[in-house]
This record gives C-alpha cells, structure tokens and sequence, in this order.
C-alpha cells in the first residue's frame, strides 16, 4: 500500500487509522474515572480496522529522517525517486530502509524496535530520494542494497546488491542474506540505480535493478538463497501465478512486456514492441500497459500467465498513473483529476475532473482495500467503488469520514 503520509520539512508523520468505535473509546477515555485510575501512562495499543475509516491526527507518530530525506523540499513536495516513500506498513510496525539499512518503528509510540544494516559499502552516496519500498513476503520483508565491490588482485573493482529478508517477529533481525554481482552497467551508469524487491512466491523471490536505461532481473532461492536465474534486461514489475512480469529493453526508449517462469527464469510469453512503455501492477493476476499507440491497444489490462488483454483502459488514461487498491479498483490520478477504474473490466466507475461543477480534486496519498485518503486541507477517506468523493464541507479539525 501507499503509505498514509503527510509531508512535512524534515519528518514524516502517520496518522492513527481508526474504525466508529474510536470515537467511543475516546469519550470515555477523558472523564474523570477514567483519568484517575491511570496514574502511569499504559503503552497505547492499535485496533486493526481494514480499511481505516477514520483517521486520529492527535495519534501523530513522527517517522526517522530516512522516511523522506532525499524525498521532500521545504513546502512537503515529493521529488526525486518518486511517490512512494520507502516504508512498509505492517500491522503495528513501519519498515522504513534507507541506502544503508532498514529501522523497524512501533507506530503506537515511534520508538525504533529494530534494525538491519547492509553489509558493504553503499554503491553511490547520493541515492537518497530514489530508494524503493521493500515488500512483505509472508514472515519476512525483503530489503535490497545497492553495494560496491572493491577491485581485488587482477579484478576490477563492480557492484552488486545484497538482498536481505528482515523478520517481522521481535528482534527484527536478519532471517537470511545473500548477494549477486551486478552488470559493469550499474558501476558505470551515469543515471541513479535503482533496486527493487518485486515479491515472493513459491520459494522464489524476485530483485530487479535498473539505471540508466538498462535492466536486470534476478530469481533467489528462499530457503537456499542461491541465484536461481537471470535475465539481462528485464525489469520486473509485478510476481505472482507462478510469473515475473515485466518489461524487457530491447532497444534505447523501446520494450516487450515479457513474462518468465518464477522457478526457471524461462520465458512464457512476449508482448508487442513498445516505445516508451509504462507497465504498472493491476491486481493479482493482472499488469497494465500503456504507450503512446494510437487506438485502443495503446492502454490494456493483461493477462499475467497468457499475456492477453484482459481489457481495455478507457480512453484518454494512458498518461495517468494508477494504484491498485489490493482489492478490486484501481485509482489513478494526474493532477487535474482522480479516476476509479474497474481492475478486471476496465470499466469507469467514477471520475472528479478540475473544474467539474466548481471541485477541484484532491491530493490522493493511500489506496487500499475499497478506500482512497486524500488531502484537501486535512486527510479524507472514500470508497474507491464510487460514486465520485464529495467532501465535507466543515470537517472536524482532527478525524475525517
């Protein structure tokens, strides 16, 4: 999921999600029985509530620098890798990795609970602001390090990225690590290098990396942590069905979707050649394709193990960015407009354009499980499934509906 942040000069706060029943709990939580029968402060506990309908702007839990150094300037604006930060949220913890390791918070009280540190030197020392979120692959999130190898007898100095499953049980500390050597591409590039944890099924987990127009892909086995397979090339977007999916780059500007078998690394299926193609998780088995071809083919839904359309994005969305709710509804937005989509038909559920009966669209930070929150002047929560979200027009100064 996107996580629920606001953006602030130098931190990063979470807002406590909640369900109706928070508002019970906290009138009765300040009368005067209440108070006197805590005499010290009991650790404060976190309900689950999937998806929060209410969100506690009194329950701020400021998140480590890392959470956005490199991300935001002075007035909150997201810049450099991209929109997502580079957390992970987990029941009650926040996963937050940096260039050179991974804090894990207790997002009741902010305390660090645990850590995990790369174990190299880190491969470019201005990657903040274009590190990836790590993912969660059943007890364990898979945390990828970009690291240099220093040159050694008659071999040159390389790179390569140590991946490392971090528990999401106390200590918190390493399950296990290993390490594959990089391309001479990713020493070389002159653009940022990037690496991503895609997922993990099946005793397979997938790492792509990419800089520079170049990409590669690898498949590591989880209980042996030995490489399984590599492909030159590929950046893997999306795991699952037994697949990685992705883009291949055949040519400077120009991909193939292709999809390779989780186990072996050998190709299932090949796509049409595409310049400039985007190509975007769309559900569980289901990725998005969009360039800039003119007709219907230019923006689909296809299928992961066939690598047929599903269906057709309605028209005019191909330069818009969209976010899967884990559930059935994708939200994508572009500025000027928020849109929900359909994840298996394509089909427009509902659409808030600039300028539509005087709304101007908000700010969409989280997408999940049949909700969106937005900001429009403070965090709001709707259904994704529609109709269009209609704000209220004198929101409480600290909990949104």
């Amino acid at each position: 999921m996107r996580p629920l942040a606001l953006a602030l000069p130098l931190t990063v706060a979470l807002l406590a999600g909640c369900g109706r029943a928070a508002d019970d709990a906290k009138s009765n939580s300040s009368t005067p029985l209440a108070a006197a029968a805590s005499s010290a402060p009991a650790k404060q506990t976190l309900a689950p509530h999937d998806p929060p309908q209410w969100f506690d702007a009194q329950g701020q839990v400021p998140l480590p620098e890392a959470a956005t150094k490199g991300r935001t300037n002075l007035a909150g604006q997201v810049r450099g890798g991209g929109e997502d930060l580079p957390v992970l949220l987990h029941e009650d913890r926040a996963f937050v990795v940096s260039p050179t390791g991974v804090q894990v918070i207790d997002l009741a009280d902010g305390r660090t609970v645990g850590e995990e540190t790369a174990r190299g030197d880190v491969l470019g020392q201005d990657t903040d602001g274009f590190i990836l979120p790590p993912v969660l692959a059943g007890s364990e999130v898979l945390v990828p390090f970009l690291l240099t190898v220093p040159a050694s007898g008659t071999h040159t100095a390389g790179a390569m990225v140590e991946l490392v499953a971090v528990s999401t049980a106390p200590p918190y500390k390493a399950a296990w690590r290993t390490t594959v050597k990089l391309p001479e591409w990713a020493l070389q590039s002159s653009g940022k290098v990037q690496a991503a944890a895609i997922g993990a099924e099946n005793g397979t987990a997938v790492v792509t990396v990419t800089g520079g127009g170049d990409a590669v892909s690898y498949g590591i086995d989880t209980a042996s942590h030995a490489l399984r397979w590599t492909q030159p090339g590929l950046e893997t977007v999306q795991t699952g069905a037994g697949t990685a999916v992705g883009l291949l780059h055949v040519e400077p500007l120009t991909s193939v979707p292709l999809a390779v078998d989780l186990a072996t690394g050998t190709e299932k299926w090949r796509g049409v050649k595409t310049y400039a193609a985007v190509m975007n998780g769309a559900g569980p088995g289901t990725v998005r394709v969009a360039g800039p071809q003119v007709g219907d083919k230019g923006d689909q839904l296809l299928d992961v193990t066939s690598g047929k359309a599903r269906a057709t994005m309605p028209p005019g969305m191909r330069a818009v960015d969209c976010t899967y709710d884990r559930a059935a509804t994708l939200v994508c937005t572009k500025g000027f407009a928020v849109v929900a989509v359909d994840a298996a038909t394509g089909k427009l559920l509902w659409a808030l354009k600039d300028g539509d009966q005087g709304r101007k669209p908000p700010t969409v930070t989280t997408v999940w499980h049949g909700r969106l929150t937005a900001v429009e002047r403070a965090a709001l929560s709707f259904s994704t499934r529609g109709p269009a979200p209609t704000c209220p027009p004198s929101p409480r100064p600290h909990r949104f509906s």
